[in-house]
């Protein structure tokens, strides 16, 4: 282990040489590291080398990251031109490259500050749809128009999927295909629609392999030869890995030793065992295929099932009883084993080896699939082109294809390659594949010496993006050996400028543990790198373990909830993270908190379809779209709207259990039976209710519940502002999955809001997320929530690949066969494939326990069970799955010395009948009705509207078409103000298609388009038509522009529909409205609008200024008004 001193010196000289703008680097920032900082001030320097400012691209995988790098590239030339002193030698550094630019600047006359637009510093998708853009349609170029929606994509997916059954029966190699692989699936459409939507989400990982789905018999034959080829390089590359590994010093004893075993089966009659092929051995086994078997019998000779080395010694292995002096010596080796483990990894892993060939029977499968796979990718680009849409992998696709490659680049890549003279690129370790070829075409053409640079900066330690198709194998391949012909010099930072010194000591200590020895690209292994504290952090920075013993869930909340109270109480002025691995965790400690009073902010925690306002209105949409759905209609009566008691709600069915539900409630006799209030509700609910069941069936469903909700009292139940978004977000759901005014899959609904997760909107100090959400983001105090839950199991795949790390950039893949998943347990080759992706499943979740713990600033606080024993007299290990298995070399003692001290529970099952609690029944008093809408500050009384003139209040629940409008305004006016799109008056109509193609997207229904559109063009003439709104489209500044930061203890993000700085260097923040407004007192009206926006206005002020420190002032603009007004904040 090095020395602190050291490590600053490295870390030093890391930095320095950094910022040579004469040379490409990879570098390593270790979580707290600067790596911002760093990517800054080399984009700096860089700037001020270059003639233009598009010369240098900055690349970043978050529009969060690519907006701060840009703030904060514009922040430090302003403190440059205003000559603040720097008070850190890392902030002078800054300064000083600031300065450079401003003076090249002025040079060139570049304008930059007025022009910041001119600095490209993009997210990768974004620079691939600007890329796409460029391709001419003809050339396969993805439709500029088109959108990304991933939920809309989803459910196209499936529907390709689907769609390609009905290729079944057709002539051709595309039916023939079909019927292949379902008869091999057992005709279980159900897999086949799921294994193949789920290959449609990563095209373009295949595409390239299998573009034409007509395999010649000559095409197959060489691609079956390739890919057995790739089986083949696994095999031996393993093989001389575990031959170079075998310990010298130890082989002629290994030779002695296995010979004697052999012998000893063999002259018992035991030919057949694996260890009785060693007789008479004399070298090491080959590296060939054909020696697999040798080096697996030296596997059941040294290691034990599990890979461990064998302590016990016995016939069955070839050491009869007697001869101890032999055993000795087979005991001496086993332990001399001990320092070697990679030998023993690489030992145990040959038993796993795949076998290099296909079956004939396999290979006609994977043929079919090869033809089938094209034939859903078509179905998949014809209804998305239908739809507008499209996702992120068509988008990368659109781009790779013109780009080509870099010994046949293309137009757009030569275009390029002239324009662009440096590249940064940051999180390099989330790295695709397909991302990797991006940036290979990117530099395709560049020379050694031709003064280009490249400059990656990322953390393999924080790779944890797997299931977004990252490999961190991208990052320590082009550590090892570049990116095409570009050669990176490697850099390691050193300094944690986030954690203090006991908390950076204790991340030395413990991971490298928990992480691996030493790097392997072929697994995802990462091993750790050392981090040294800054000297103001020294002293600074506490580490706290909490056993808790047993599998009670609630004394592991209880755990967590005392540290958080304490921890609150302690540190008024600082805020805190509960980080869990996965939501299930939580509900306990939840609970706990809110029964306590404690706020707190959880980040995508609930789920949608857990929401109680969402369970109302799904139960509401099944009973309309069904009116015998029986359980939507049960669901409805318990809902606060008629609130039942389980005894009336018993009279009601009595007898018919499977009658109409309506039709029991229109049953006098039995309605006669319920409670006085029962009858009541019923009487209310069904007066409310019945005009929305009897309104004209083809009108949008989502419409028709929308006002029924309404109706009944929906807005009435809603706690807060986040519930109004939750349920406005439903309302989008379910407006772009109905068809024909009804839902046909009422499954996918379900699915879409099981995997739509929402944030609680409490300002508060204290949030709670999950360990991936907490990426890039620091904390006072971290409590790691649940490190003892197992999480949920992997689902083995009905098809399985992997990319082969390969030095020389190229492009292979082995490919499992296709089968049953009660099959493919057997498959030797598919086994092979599913344990390297559970190896690096294992490896990524130490790396997310490394990216969790180094979140906290001062606190670290660890809670995880530990299981006991049936008897609870034996502390056990933690199960391999869980956090707390990886930190258990490092903290078992402390949980040891916890369970000498246990005293078990006393059993209180024999206490007697618990107590049963009548639950709280949530319901309307039967006298409410729903309240008039009240006046905002300087509104007239609604009661009088028609005389006074007055506005209607434009609340979304009652205004869909004018909410659909002003998104798409919206989405116009972000186009233009990018450059994106032209607006004027000549041809404003022509902007109808893709409105409609939009406003479909969005979920409107076919009679109302129109008139939505009418709007749309009226809100944008409107904008042409007026100074104000041509000055709006055509000043510098921003477009919806996405920022975050901190707010009363919490982070806040939000979106600023415009941005214009003016001839002073002022800096409006703009929001546009699309409101209308009828008859009179039209002054009351913008006035009334001006103070119902101010607190947001404000807020957006006072983020911006944090990221500009410019002079700010605020407006709201009309455009169907043509009005700009003013709001003072």
């Amino acid at each position: 282990m090095s020395s602190d001193k050291d490590l600053l010196q490295s870390d030093k000289r890391a930095r320095k040489d950094a910022l040579d703008v004469h040379r490409s680097f990879i570098v390593q920032a270790p979580a707290g590291s600067g790596k911002t900082e760093l990517l800054i001030q080399r984009y700096l320097c860089l700037l001020a080398t270059v003639d233009n400012p598009e010369e240098v691209l900055a690349i970043s995988f978050t529009r969060k990251a690519a907006t701060e790098m840009r703030l904060r590239v514009v922040q430090a030339l302003q403190n440059a031109a205003q000559a603040v002193v720097a008070k850190e030698a890392h902030e002078q550094i800054t300064a000083d490259a600031a300065l450079a630019v401003l003076r090249r600047d002025r040079e060139a006359d570049w304008s930059l500050m007025a022009n910041p637009k001119r600095m490209k510093i993009l997210t990768l998708d974004s620079l691939n749809a600007s890329i796409a853009r460029m391709q001419p349609l003809t050339m396969g170029a993805t439709s500029s128009n088109a959108a990304v929606d991933m939920n809309a994509m989803h459910v196209l997916y499936r529907k390709a999927a689907a769609a390609t059954l009905d290729f079944v029966g057709e002539p051709g190699y595309g039916g023939k295909a079909i019927e292949t692989v379902l008869l091999h699936l057992d005709n279980n459409t159900g897999s086949y629609v799921e294994y193949l939507s789920k290959m449609l989400m990563t095209r373009d990982q295949w595409l390239p392999f299998i573009s034409s789905g007509d395999l010649s018999a000559e095409a197959a034959a060489a691609l079956r030869e390739r890919f057995e080829g790739n089986l083949l390089r696994v095999v031996c590359d393993h093989l001389e890995n575990l031959h170079a590994g075998a310990p010298t010093e130890a082989i002629g004893e290994i030779f002695f030793l296995a010979d004697y075993a052999a012998g000893n089966l063999v002259a018992d009659g035991n030919t057949d065992h694996p260890i009785s092929s060693l007789m008479g051995i004399k070298e090491l086994p080959g590296v060939s295929a054909e020696s697999q078997k040798l080096w697996q019998a030296l596997a059941e000779l040294l290691l034990r099932k599990d890979g461990g080395i064998r302590k016990q010694l016995d016939m069955r292995i070839g050491f009869p009883p007697g001869n101890k002096d032999v055993k000795q010596r087979m005991s001496d080796l086993l332990e001399s084993l001990e320092s070697t483990p990679m030998f023993v990894q690489y030992l145990h892993a040959s038993r796993g080896l795949p076998p290099t060939r296909y079956t004939d029977e396999q290979w006609s499968v994977l043929v079919s699939l090869f033809q089938l796979l094209p034939i859903a990718a078509a179905e998949l680009s014809r209804l998305s082109s239908a739809r507008g849409l499209t996702d992120y992998v068509e988008i990368g696709i659109s781009a790779g294809d013109a780009l080509g490659d870099a010994d046949q680049p293309g137009d757009v890549a030569l275009l390029l390659d002239y324009q662009v003279r440096h590249i940064l690129v940051d999180e390099m370790q989330d790295t695709s594949k397909a991302q990797y070829r991006m940036l290979e075409a990117l530099t395709g053409g560049w020379q050694k010496g031709d003064g280009r640079t490249l400059f990656c900066v990322g953390d393999p330690m924080q790779s944890i993006y797997r299931f977004r198709n990252a490999e961190v194998a991208q990052f320590l391949l082009a550590r090892e050996n570049g990116i095409g012909s570009i050669e990176l010099e490697p850099l390691l930072l050193r300094q944690n400028f986030r954690s203090g010194e006991f908390l950076v000591h204790w991340f030395n200590t413990v991971f490298p543990i928990v992480l691996s020895d030493f790097d392997n690209p072929a697994n995802g292994a990462v091993s750790y790198s050392e981090s040294v504290p800054v000297e103001k952090l020294i002293g600074q920075g506490e580490f706290h373990l909490y056993p808790v013993l047993g599998s009670d869930r609630n004394d592991e909340a209880q755990q967590s909830f005392s540290i958080i109270q304490k921890t609150l109480a302690d540190h008024p002025d600082d805020d805190m993270a509960v980080l869990v691995r996965g939501r299930s965790q939580l509900p306990e400690l939840l609970q706990k908190l809110r029964d306590a009073g404690i706020a707190y902010e959880a980040i995508d925690i609930d789920r949608l379809t857990d929401l109680p306002e969402i369970i109302d209105v799904l139960a509401l949409t099944r009973a309309f779209a069904h009116l015998g759905d029986r359980l939507a209609w049960l669901g409805l009566l318990r809902s606060p709207w008629v609130g039942l008691t389980w005894s009336d709600m018993h009279y009601l069915v009595l007898g018919v259990p499977h009658a109409n539900v309506l039709e029991c409630l229109t049953d006098d006799e039995r309605v006669s039976k319920l409670s006085r209030q029962g009858q009541q509700s019923v009487e209310k609910f069904l007066a409310l209710i019945d005009p929305h069941l009897k309104a004209d069936r083809s009108t949008e469903l989502h419409n028709r519940v929308e006002a029924a909700w309404f109706d009944l009292g929906g807005p009435g139940l809603l706690r807060d502002a986040g519930a109004v978004e939750n349920v406005y977000r439903y309302f989008e759901i379910l407006a772009s999955l109905e068809t024909g005014g009804t839902l046909l899959d009422f499954a996918e609904l379900q699915n879409q809001l099981d995997s739509e997760h929402v944030s609680t909107n409490a300002a508060a100090r204290l949030q709670i997320m999950t360990m991936h959400k907490a990426k890039g983001l620091q904390f006072d105090h971290v409590l790691l929530h649940g490190l003892g839950r197992s999480p949920r199991p992997r689902t083995p795949a009905v098809l399985s690949w992997f990319d082969l790390p390969d030095t020389q950039g190229g492009e292979e893949k082995i490919i499992s066969p296709v089968g049953r998943r009660d099959d493919l347990t057997r498959d030797s080759l598919h086994q092979f494939i599913e344990k390297t992706e559970q190896a690096k499943d294992a490896h990524e979740t130490g790396r997310l326990l490394y990216v969790a713990c180094t979140r906290a600033k001062k606190s670290l606080h660890l809670v995880g069970n530990a299981r006991l024993s049936k008897n609870l007299d034996r502390l056990l290990k933690p199960v391999s799955s869980t956090l707390l298995s990886l930190l258990w070399p490092a903290v078992e003692n402390q949980y040891e010395d916890v369970f000498k001290d246990y005293t078990a529970p006393p059993d209180d099952s024999d206490q007697g009948d618990s107590i049963w609690i009548q639950p709280v029944l949530r319901r309307f008093e039967t006298q409410w009705t729903l309240p008039e809408l009240a006046a905002l500050p300087g509104q007239p009384d609604l009661a009088g509207e028609e005389e006074a003139g007055a506005y209607k209040v434009d609340y979304y629940w009652v205004g869909v078409d004018a909410r659909l409008a002003g998104t798409v305004v919206h989405r116009w006016l972000q186009l233009a103000a990018d450059g994106k799109a032209t607006l004027d008056k000549a041809t404003l109509n022509d902007l109808r298609p893709a409105s409609k193609r939009w406003l479909r997207e969005l979920g409107a229904g076919d009679s109302s388009i129109g008139a939505i559109c009418d709007r749309v063009v009226s809100a944008l003439e409107g904008v042409v038509g007026d100074e104000k709104g041509r000055w709006l489209l055509q000043a510098d500044g921003f477009a919806e522009l996405a920022l975050s930061a901190y707010v009363n203890g919490k982070i806040q993000s939000i979106v600023i529909d415009r941005v214009c700085i003016d001839e002073d260097g002022t800096h409006w923040i703009v929001d546009y409205k699309t409101s209308t407004h009828e008859g009179g007192n039209l002054d009351a009206f913008l006035q009334a609008e001006s103070d119902r926006y101010r607190g947001q206005l404000s807020k957006y002020a006072r983020i911006y200024a944090d990221y500009s420190g410019a002079a700010i002032r605020c407006a709201l603009y009309f455009p169907l008004l043509r009005e700009f007004v003013e709001v003072d904040v």
